[in-house]
């Protein structure tokens, strides 16, 4: 990591990444990395492929970067590019679910060191009942998910895992905050009714 870089803003990388210097690329991968990841990761539910996904996202990004208008922030529009690449993939891939992973408590996302790690941590004394009932609903939930039309699907992903405020997902998906709330009320009406033997 050249730390020359890290106190530059993502907008002042970029426009170093123009020309063509490849450190401040490094950078702009060391702090996306493990978004995009996740990111991938939550669509496809495979550690493999959304390791796939990321690279593609990155290059993606390197080969459209001319597009960038350099007086806008980086961050929507990178993170537009990469929802993008997410959702050509899920089309191009319709044998693969769409899926926001992790509720089963099976997944596994990187750490800093880009090492994999458990969202959570097994516990020798559980209940095996209640984990496989727990299981269960689950699947239950990430099922309710993937029926969800994508543009929901996005929104719910955004602001439960990514905790990202209202106005944060409308700027990333470059849609009005009137839009991205009505986006999370509908989704999670839509949950609440498929799964409303389970609340």
């Amino acid at each position: 990591m050249n730390s020359s870089l890290t106190n530059f803003s993502d907008e002042e990388l970029a426009i170093k990444v123009l020309k063509k210097n490849r450190e401040a690329l490094g950078e702009l991968f060391r702090r996306y990395h493990k978004r995009f990841y996740n990111l991938a990761y939550r669509f496809l539910g495979d550690a493999y492929l959304a390791d796939d996904l990321t690279s593609e996202i990155f290059l993606r990004i390197y080969k459209y970067l001319k597009s960038y208008n350099v007086n806008q922030k980086f961050r929507p529009w990178a993170y537009k590019l990469a929802t993008n690449t997410c959702l050509t993939f899920k089309v191009k891939s319709s044998r693969l679910p769409l899926r926001i992973g992790g509720f089963a408590g099976q997944a596994k996302l990187k750490n800093e060191d880009g090492e994999e790690e458990p969202l959570e941590t097994p516990d020798e004394k559980v209940d095996l009942v209640r984990e496989i009932e727990r299981n269960e609903v689950a699947e239950r939930v990430q099922e309710a998910l993937d029926k969800l039309p994508e543009k929901y699907r996005l929104a719910l992903y955004l602001y439960y895992f990514e905790d990202l405020k209202y106005e944060e997902i409308a700027e990333d998906l470059e849609l009005p905050l009137n839009t991205v709330r009505t986006h999370l009320k509908r989704g999670k009406e839509m949950l609440k009714k498929d799964l409303a033997d389970l609340i």
